[in-house]
């Protein structure tokens, strides 16, 4: 679960766990917006399971290896408003095969739950009567 809340004249994200992360209205400022809460959703899910294929596989990655999930949305031209492409660029140390790098990108495209979900989309229910956190 995540709520947005305004508290102290800013909003802020939460969990279960209390305050996680500063919302922004605005990209590239401080906090995060929607568009870049979207893409790093999807970047983060692709890192969890190429992470835990190389776990798996028993390949440790040296703490300076080069592992980085890019995520790029691109808006449609059209109404209604929406994103129409997510551009996923999965960067790994060049010290792993070429053929192993190509099969966790497509093996994470596969598994990855946020990924399948804009993929295949989902039913969305709002409601008027939200509980806030204390």
């Amino acid at each position: 679960m995540a709520i947005v809340q305004r508290k102290n004249g800013a909003f802020g994200i939460y969990n279960e766990a209390g305050y996680q992360v500063e919302a922004s209205f605005t990209a590239g400022s401080t906090g995060l917006n929607p568009k870049e809460l979207l893409e790093s959703s999807l970047g983060l899910c692709t890192t969890i399971v190429i992470q835990r294929m190389l776990e798996r596989d028993g390949i440790e990655l040296d703490e300076n290896d080069p592992f980085s999930v890019e995520v790029k949305t691109v808006k449609a031209a059209d109404r209604p408003s929406r994103f129409e492409e997510c551009i996923v660029q999965v960067s790994l140390p060049d010290h792993l095969p070429e053929d192993y790098k190509n099969k966790l990108i497509k093996s994470a495209e596969k598994a990855c739950t946020i990924g399948n979900t804009l993929k295949q989309g989902l039913k969305i229910t709002q409601s008027g009567d939200c509980p806030l956190p204390s």
